[in-house]
């Protein structure tokens, strides 16, 4: 009997390689072509711009704090600047984070088998994210901070096993311990800042768990102290390279407009489509949260049986910290943060390490019940339905993607959110070739179009390479815009007609008469109206290349195409405007 059980897992843990096998191989090369996000080519620009000698903040502005450029900096010096590179380093970072999240249960009898399937969920959610999620900073930043949560267990467990007067702990090592946890903390947080809010749940739960004053402050202390040296050693870099005082002023006058931004976003539409896009791995936080709260309800009843610290088993620890880091990982990226794809994936992975933790332990008491095996069967119906992977047309790529390198037409096929349109984005830029374009001629108005800069290898007309984003969220700034805009040597511009509201139907449509680039619809009385009034020397579907006439007009509004109507409303402003400095 013994031998059969034995044998069987075994057969479990062998199909369960292969099953974990079949998902990399399947979705690796897909994987590496895809298109990068306009954020991740964002810093690239701005880390490039620092390896040139340039001054972050100063010469390209960034509302957030400088450590993913450093990080991009540190990146392309070492295996250069193909997307394809770039997404190699995504998949080894993520893989660690897998990994440390896959043996985050293993205290809590999770089998082998059962870590393989934890790490076949996590490869397979973050293998059907598209493209807005890859190497973007909210999953960058789990890996230092999971390492530092693995620190935390550790230095519990040594505070633990010593006593009061730690014979088994030195102080120098428990310090040290403290001090080196100190530091990825700090390393996430300069990358993005809301790691804090977990950061906070996990020094509670290191609280409750250590009833020891002594013990806590002295962890305390090495923990702040190595969040606050890095602290300084960034600060430093800022006030050596001459980026502090830009950096101040930028997130003392135009970070609070951008942040309080946040709040427009949160629509019902865009949060449906958000769940939507998450389908149907969004469900997994209904069962996680609760899997987490009786995590902590379950230790608590435990912990205040006892005065001791060192009665309770290491595997609740485990879960209580991991609860906690989960659960302030969620509140942080919905209370705290705008509603974009990139921010939700920590939350999900972590609600996936949550729940495989608790099926491992049924699975191994066998106490599993019908209703959780018909849920995971229906669950893991849905996902292999939904899987972008699966389905035919981009199942025949995968020969393809291992042969070739990235290229317009790969991407355009590859592409799990249009956001650009690869193929008329060549067009463009082939035809801006032809211009023979120098550093500071070439104004990308609308964030989508900023492929063209690192493709064409020239400077940005401006240091708000983002320019109709700015326009968007700081509209109060909108005097430091015009005047970047009208002191710049842009030759050209490229605008976005969908990326700036006209619609996908109107932009698509073509003029009767050939001698009209512009759609039908787009207004034909602009004067003075940038950059739309520019006259259209290029369209490529979407997209439009205007030849710069000075002088260069004034904004209308918003940031979109105007209609005939602003535009009629915007000249009798002007009008009235006029005729009241002459009636003065």
């Amino acid at each position: 009997m013994e031998n059969q059980q034995t044998r069987q897992s075994t057969g479990a843990t062998w199909f369960a390689a292969v099953i974990f096998l079949f998902i990399l191989i399947l979705n690796i090369p897909l994987f590496i072509r895809m298109p990068l996000a306009t954020d991740v080519v964002l810093y690239d620009l701005q880390a490039q711009m620092v390896l040139n000698g340039g001054t972050l903040y100063q010469d390209m502005f960034e509302t957030n704090l400088p450590g993913i450029v450093w990080l991009h900096m540190l990146v392309r010096s070492s295996v250069g600047m193909s997307s394809d590179a770039i997404r190699v380093v995504d998949l080894f970072i993520f893989s660690g984070t897998a990994l440390l999240l896959m043996l985050w249960n293993r205290r809590n009898h999770l089998s082998l088998t059962g870590m393989l399937w934890v790490g076949i969920a996590l490869f397979s959610f973050y293998f059907s994210l598209s493209e807005w999620c890859h190497f973007q900073r909210d999953t960058l930043i789990l890996l230092p901070a999971l390492a530092a949560v693995w620190l935390r267990r550790k230095q519990i467990d040594r505070l633990i096993d010593g006593a009061d007067s730690l014979p088994q702990a030195s102080l120098t090592s428990v310090f040290g311990w403290a001090f080196l946890e100190g530091l990825f903390w700090a390393t996430a947080f300069w990358i993005k800042p809301f790691v804090a809010v977990p950061a906070i749940c996990v020094w509670v739960g290191s609280l409750l768990i250590l009833k020891t004053f002594r013990k806590r402050m002295i962890d305390f202390s090495g923990v702040l102290l190595g969040g606050l040296c890095l602290g300084a050693i960034g600060i430093y870099w800022m006030w050596q390279t001459g980026a502090w005082s830009s950096f101040y002023t930028t997130f003392t006058e135009w970070n609070p407009e951008y942040v309080a931004a946040r709040k427009a976003g949160w629509q019902p539409l865009r949060f449906a489509q958000f769940l939507y896009r998450f389908y149907p791995w969004f469900l997994l936080h209904l069962l996680a949260v609760p899997l987490a709260l009786i995590a902590l309800k379950d230790y608590w009843n435990s912990n205040a049986k006892t005065d001791s610290d060192a009665l309770v088993e290491s595997g609740k620890r485990d879960a209580v910290l991991l609860s906690l880091f989960y659960l302030g990982w969620l509140v942080q990226s919905f209370a705290f943060q705008h509603l974009f794809d990139y921010v939700h994936p920590p939350s999900h992975l972590l609600a996936i390490t949550v729940i495989g933790g608790y099926l491992g332990s049924r699975f191994q008491k066998r106490s599993l019940t019908w209703g959780w095996k018909s849920s995971l069967a229906f669950f893991l119906m849905m996902v292999m339905f939904s899987f972008p992977a699966f389905k035919p047309q981009r199942v025949m790529l995968w020969k393809t993607c291992l042969l070739n390198s990235s290229n317009a037409q790969l991407k355009s096929k590859l592409a799990l959110l249009v956001q650009v349109d690869w193929e008329d984005l060549y067009n463009v830029r082939q035809y801006l070739q032809s211009q023979n374009l120098k550093d500071g001629q070439l104004h990308c108005y609308n964030s989508t179009l900023v492929y063209l800069y690192p493709e064409l290898s020239v400077k940005p007309a401006t240091r708000f390479v983002f320019f109709d984003s700015v326009l968007i969220f700081c509209p109060n700034h909108r005097k430091e815009l015009y005047a970047a805009i009208n002191e710049s040597q842009q030759k050209y511009i490229v605008t976005d007609l969908i990326d700036s509201g006209f619609g996908s139907e109107n932009t698509l449509a073509k003029s009767a008469d050939p001698k009209q680039l512009t759609p039908p619809d787009y207004p034909v009385s602009l004067k003075g109206a940038y950059p739309w009034s520019h006259p259209v020397v290029f369209r490529s579907g979407r997209y439009l290349v205007h030849k710069v006439e000075r002088p260069l007009g004034k904004f209308l509004g918003s940031g979109k195409v105007p209609t005939e109507t602003q535009v009629e409303k915007f000249y009798q402003r002007q009008q009235k405007q006029s005729d009241a400095s002459e009636s003065k």
